[in-house]
């Protein structure tokens, strides 16, 4: 098997001290639900590319630092600037691991310009996600609503405003609600209605807060990283309960009889 060419349990070995809750059922989760999609060999292993092993690294990452849903993530990662950047990231990876192969003092000199390119990347990634001081105009324009649709949102505390000196921004996520309250209103679900959503997540959030708190009142690097770990599987698995209990509860409605 060449270099760029892994098996799920090399790809495992690979990122597990990255990402420490990483399972071969959850790779294989994530491929059911279309974010990565490995060829298999003639005997139906999966073979994972540099390219592969990338954007699961990015996947991972997303749900680790910033808790997104996998529907979420999956519409950025299909974007076109995404899907660039994280190609210019596994042809870097390639070119490097090439470079540690020919153990010479001119490849050294390529890996660190490789790991200082990947590191300028992994940035720019992280910059188009975390995209935030967007004015209310921005909000609008980026997910289809009206102002009023925005301040409607808002008054019902479903996306909040930060003030900064003499100026006022909204978050990311504030785009990804407004979007998503969009998609609501074409139903006929107006942003009042909303609010049942808002009523659950604080509820969960006092659930999960419960949870990591022994850990983080230890104060420690350790023990900060376990928080984060485990308050990203909480979360992974508190999206998953929602979706499965939504299909159960309607799964008459959604089997058409």
């Amino acid at each position: 098997m060449s270099s760029t060419n892994r098996s799920i349990g090399q790809v495992l070995d690979l990122l597990k001290d990255e990402f420490s809750d990483i399972t071969i059922s959850k790779i294989r989760f994530l491929e059911s639900q279309g974010l990565i999609d490995p060829e298999r060999s003639r005997s139906g292993y999966r073979k994972f590319t540099e390219a592969d092993v990338q954007r699961l690294r990015w996947i991972l990452e997303q749900q680790r630092d910033h808790f997104l849903p996998l529907k979420v993530i999956k519409e950025r990662i299909d974007s076109a600037d995404v899907a660039e950047l994280i190609a210019d990231l596994a042809d870097t990876a390639d070119t490097t691991g090439k470079s540690e192969d020919a153990k010479s003092p001119s490849s050294a000199k390529n890996l660190s310009g490789g790991n200082n390119q990947r590191s300028q990347q992994h940035n720019l990634l992280q910059a188009q996600t975390n995209s935030g001081s967007l004015t209310a105009a921005e909000v609008a324009e980026k997910s289809g609503l009206s102002f009023a649709h925005i301040a409607d949102l808002e008054r019902f505390g479903l996306i909040q405003c930060v003030a900064d000196g003499t100026q006022s921004h909204y978050s990311h996520e504030a785009v990804v609600v407004a979007t998503v309250a969009a998609g609501f209103l074409g139903h006929g679900v107006e942003p009042r209605h909303l609010r049942a959503y808002k009523s659950a997540v604080e509820r969960e959030v006092g659930l999960l807060e419960q949870r990591i708190m022994p850990l983080v009142m230890q104060r420690t690097p350790s023990a900060r990283q376990a928080s984060q770990d485990a308050l990203g599987e909480l979360v992974n698995l508190g999206s998953e309960l929602r979706l499965a209990l939504l299909r159960m509860a309607l799964a008459n409605h959604l089997q058409g009889s």
